[in-house]
């Protein structure tokens, strides 16, 4: 078994920096590890980008970071372990979507869950086909075009996580699955995960590469960077479509 704590400050915010260390940590776990927690190191996950780290990226600086993100999320699903993310009180933007690329997903009920990038000037949706397969195409329409932010107890209703349990609850609910999960044998634990990759693979990559491109290219646009400076300066964005 092994833990893996994300701990950056304030709202454990994801910049180039750390994602490139967590893409690099998460490709390095042992093959023996038979299950992965992963959460924040305070009450909540992530809330996604630091976007005062990457409003000015160009489009090749965007890629390289997005290369990072994706990379870590596209490692977390190749594991051989099972994985189970403790999102806690909330996972936000890349947070999220690091909580969904795992096996498992525990939230408190008053978690804030959400995918807001289009509110910053961004496409989400490089790994929207997990976000699909988990709450169907017309919620994850919902949730991606209003850049709605729900509640752990909405998100267990419509499958967006597992569990949604009182805030003094979550940390023993994590416990809980782990040993349910970790008492099992170790090999068919490892079979039964590259099982479930080969049930994955009719479809899901498909469309990763064009979506990541799509996302990098949103860099290039005035919209993006007012987005990420209107949140920045806590107000609403002026967006112009250029």
């Amino acid at each position: 078994m092994a833990h893996l704590r994300l701990d950056a400050g304030q709202l454990n915010l994801l910049s180039p920096a750390v994602l490139e260390e967590l893409h690099e940590t998460i490709r390095s776990v042992p093959d023996d590890v038979a299950v992965l927690t992963i959460a924040g190191a305070d009450d909540g996950l992530t809330a996604g980008l630091k976007l005062d780290a990457v409003r000015e990226c160009s489009t090749t600086e965007a890629r390289a970071v997005l290369s990072d993100l994706y990379g870590a999320m596209d490692a977390l699903r190749d594991l051989s372990a099972v994985t189970i993310c403790g999102c806690g009180g909330y996972a936000l933007g890349a947070g999220l979507e690091l909580a969904m690329a795992c096996d498992f997903r525990v939230a408190t009920s008053d978690a804030a869950l959400g995918l807001p990038e289009i509110d910053v000037g961004l496409v989400t949706g490089i790994h929207g086909g997990l976000l699909i397969r988990l709450v169907g195409l017309q919620r994850a329409k919902e949730l991606v075009y209003t850049g709605e932010t729900i509640t752990g107890e909405h998100a267990a209703e419509i499958g967006l996580v597992n569990r949604a349990v009182g805030a003094d609850e979550h940390d023993e609910a994590v416990t809980q699955l782990v040993d349910r999960v970790a008492d099992k044998s170790p090999l068919v634990l490892q079979y039964q995960s590259e099982v479930f990759a080969a049930w994955r693979s009719a479809g899901i990559e498909r469309g990763i590469d064009s979506t990541l491109e799509t996302i990098a290219a949103c860099f290039d646009t005035a919209d993006q960077y007012e987005g990420m400076t209107a949140f920045l300066e806590d107000r609403e964005p002026t967006f112009t479509g250029e």
